[in-house]
Formats: C-alpha cells, structure tokens, sequence
C-alpha cells in the first residue's frame, strides 16, 4: 500500500510514554484515526530490553500505512467485528449473556460492545526473525481475554490471533491448516 505525502508522520507526531507495568517502551501517537468502529490510537512498542532507541523510519512507515488502511478500510474492520460476534453467538450464545452483551445486535451497533483502547501497534523487536511486525488491536467486550490482533502485512489484514480466517457468509471462521 502507498501511504499519502500528507499522511506522512515523524517522531514529533508521538509522545514516549511512561512504562508503568509495562516492560517495553511504548510511544503514543498525539492524534486517533477515526473509522466506523471507533478512534483508534497508533502506538509503537520497543520489544528488547537494551534497545533505547527512539522509533525509526521504518516504524514510521507501518504506522502510515496501519493509518491509511483503518482510514480506508475500516468498514472492513468492522465487518470483521461483526462476523467475530456471530461466531460467538453461533459457537456459545450463553457465553454472550454471562459477557452482557446481548443477542442480536446489528453492525450498526456492535463498535458499543468493543472496548475504547482500539489501537494500531507497530513494534520492534531487534533480536526477533522478523525485526517488525504490525498488528489492529481490538478488544470486543465478549473476548476480553483474547481480544482480537489482526496481523498486518503487506498491505493487508493477514492473520487473527495468529490463525488464518476468513469471513463466510458474514461469520467469522477460522481456517483450519
């Protein structure tokens, strides 16, 4: 994907938080990218403990284009939302219940039912295979523990949960290998 010139970020653009129980550093973008679900924060996270150094390029590129794919496909976004509640609903619709999230909600009003700490994360993890990687975070109130982590590569919502899925007839399935 080919982010915009004007959606171009830098460092300034994020603010290094303090680690509290985190132990990782983490930057907070200054401003939220709105979608049909919500505002998401675009967060970096440094995954080594003897890496201090501050975001780099590199992490600034994935946080455009995590930016400009939530911008231009968060109906996308949503639609996954909405097919993982299905699932639910299908696979344990008393687990909604127990949740207090009730039965047959429509896409419309599912982002109510998903936590406001949607974020889109680029993280740096030097002594990893992969050095990068990016990720959507999003916590829907049914699965709170597991929440939702769409892997994101190449331009494209690769992975949930670190599995292969696929949305058919609007439910979320997960792909068996």
């Amino acid at each position: 994907m080919v982010a915009d010139s004007m959606d171009a970020m830098t460092i300034t653009d994020f603010e290094k938080q303090q680690r509290g129980p985190y132990l990782f550093d983490w930057w907070l973008g200054k401003t939220q990218v709105p979608t049909p679900l919500g505002l998401f924060s675009v967060e970096f996270q440094i995954l080594d403990d003897g890496d201090t150094n501050p975001p780099d390029d590199e992490m600034l590129w994935r946080a455009v284009e995590l930016k400009t794919y939530a911008e231009r496909h968060g109906d996308y976004l949503l639609d996954i939302v909405f097919a993982y509640y299905l699932l639910a609903a299908e696979d344990d619709p008393d687990w909604l219940e127990f949740c207090k999230v009730p039965h047959g909600l429509t896409r419309d009003n599912i982002a109510e039912y998903v936590r406001e700490d949607r974020s889109l994360v680029v993280s740096r993890h030097l002594d990893w295979d992969e050095a990068y990687s990016s990720a959507i975070h999003i916590v829907p109130l049914w699965d709170e523990e597991h929440a939702l982590s769409l892997a994101f590569r190449g331009g494209a919502i690769a992975a949930a949960n670190d599995s292969l899925f696929k949305l058919e007839a609007g439910i979320f399935r997960w792909i068996e290998d």
